[in-house]
């Protein structure tokens, strides 16, 4: 061959070589230019998250973490299955997820097929009344939960989720021997939707959902709830577990989106209006119901994950707790017990399953801040009954009236209403006190069930304070009198009036030992 020739195949050969060299080349330039003339930052990696619908997951897929995250150049890839556990973590094994969202006693159960691929570096929200069993009134009319003990019912829930660990979790604690017994009541379907479009067509005699689908079927005519993890607590914990190939791969990458969540949450925690309004926009749910589903959802910040559920001192005069474990030891007792898996699935270790040095490495890195964002101005150690006692009484804050639904202990949207006020007034206008929350209820009846009662709507009061507004637990405290302690007539005050008041939820301030 001619040199020339050779020459000029070597240049067209080079020229090819270029032209796809340039090509390959250009999207990435192009990206790169995008990047460099706007506020969008270099791409750290996208995670892949596998769970479902449920509210207590929202706050990862939120506007806020969205926009922070983007902003930082992480990408959130959500897939929602429905509910389908053994799905779930089959393609978490196979590296289809960097990530999976669940609760403890679903990875306990199916994690074991697949050797436990991943850790549990942070907890995500306890249920409190999240999960329930509703059942129609013509076909449970008593809402006893003996009453369940008939294996002629019909009762539909997501097999291998926490709708199904409710249940065993019922049959187990309350001896429902038939149902133990015969298995015939189980209609099992793929997901808690599933459940509610059942439910929506009477397609069933009981229905076991989590929110927000359990605050849907309670919007159907006739339906009962019966029970549900309002009930109990340390069983049901929804958590983040990373793929532990992923966490020796890119830990820098979980490190920043842990970072941006629990950020997201205390944006929404000083927002509540904000988190109310485009949590609507992401359901078809009213304020109202949205209100109710986030007084059944306990939700853990950075310092609570420290303190209560890892172990971490983030103080040095408070000990902290190890409540990850507590839980994965709760929830292997009931797969036992319920006959779910014949042996510890752990051997004994439930550390195996966890990892907190991600949630350790972030509070050092702004721990003081996230715990000063967590107390507020005063933080305030436990007291006993007897303690609460001898506080002495500052004064009783002048309120409007709080409305609960006749004779029981929920509280209306008025009530409601007037409870954001108080807190309002309680977190930045005496932020020092201890607050005794102290039911009363007008005289007649039976004074035991009127102490009862009167007691059950300051709890109710307290919880709300606690879910909605985050005052600390340590610093309230329930207190029922019946009918014993009538106020003061007022002067010209008709007698129908006064009567009207004897019914009433107060709010004390007392001095205590604040931290």
């Amino acid at each position: 061959m001619r040199k020339t020739t050779a020459g000029a195949i070597l240049l067209i050969l080079i020229g090819g070589l270029g032209l796809l060299a340039w090509k390959l080349a250009m999207p990435l330039i192009f990206e790169q230019n995008q990047i460099g003339t706007s506020d969008a930052s270099h791409s750290k990696g996208t995670i892949r998250i596998g769970g479902d619908n449920f509210l207590g997951y929202w706050f990862m897929t939120s506007p806020s973490m969205r926009k922070a995250a983007s902003r930082d150049g992480i990408g959130i890839q959500f897939t929602d299955d429905g509910g389908a556990y053994a799905d779930r973590l089959a393609k978490f094994s196979a590296g289809e997820y960097d990530c999976i969202v669940l609760p403890v006693n679903s990875y306990l159960t199916h994690g074991k097929a697949h050797q436990y691929p991943g850790v549990i570096v942070a907890g995500i929200s306890e249920s409190k009344g999240a999960d329930g069993i509703v059942g129609y009134a013509d076909r449970l009319p008593t809402k006893k939960i003996n009453d369940l003990n008939d294996a002629s019912l019909r009762i539909v829930y997501t097999s291998d989720s926490p709708s199904e660990f409710l249940i065993d979790l019922t049959i187990a604690d309350f001896d429902l021997a038939q149902l133990r017994q015969d298995q015939n009541w189980r209609v099992e379907v793929g997901g808690s939707r599933e459940v509610f479009k059942l439910a929506e067509k009477n397609q069933g005699d009981v229905f076991v959902l989590w929110e927000p689908d359990l605050s849907r079927a309670m919007r159907l005519p006739g339906m009962n709830y019966i029970w549900g993890s309002d009930k109990f607590s340390g069983y049901i914990v929804d958590v983040f577990v990373f793929n532990r190939e992923f966490l020796k791969r890119k830990p820098d990458l979980a490190a920043d989106f842990l970072k941006h969540y629990f950020r997201t949450i205390s944006v929404y925690n000083n927002n509540r209006e904000l988190m109310l309004d485009e949590m609507g926009r992401s359901t078809d749910l009213k304020s109202k119901e949205i209100e109710a589903i986030i007084e059944k959802i306990d939700w853990f910040d950075l310092n609570e994950n420290c303190s209560d559920l890892f172990g971490i001192t983030t103080r040095a005069d408070r000990p902290a707790k190890d409540g990850m474990i507590t839980t994965i030891i709760a929830n292997t007792d009931v797969l036992m017990r319920t006959g779910k898996v014949t042996s510890d699935p752990l051997s004994g270790n439930p550390y195996l399953i966890t990892n907190s040095t991600f949630i350790e490495q972030l509070f050092k890195s702004q721990g003081t801040a996230a715990v000063a964002a967590h107390r507020g101005l005063v933080d305030f150690d436990e007291l006993s009954s007897t303690e609460w006692d001898r506080l002495g009484e500052v004064g009783v804050f002048r309120v409007e009236p709080i409305t609960f639904q006749s004779w029981n202990n929920l509280l209306t949207q008025e009530g409601k209403d007037t409870v954001d006020r108080i807190a309002s007034l309680l977190q930045h206008n005496y932020p020092n006190y201890r607050i005794i929350i102290r039911g009363h209820t007008g005289p007649g009846g039976d004074e035991a069930e009127n102490k009862k009662l009167s007691l059950e709507r300051a709890q109710s009061v307290l919880q709300y304070l606690k879910a909605v507004h985050s005052l600390q637990a340590n610093r309230v405290h329930a207190k029922g009198v019946g009918s014993n302690i009538p106020p003061a007539q007022k002067p010209g005050e008709s007698l129908r009036a006064f009567q009207y008041r004897q019914s009433r939820v107060e709010f004390i301030a007392v001095e205590g030992n604040s931290l």
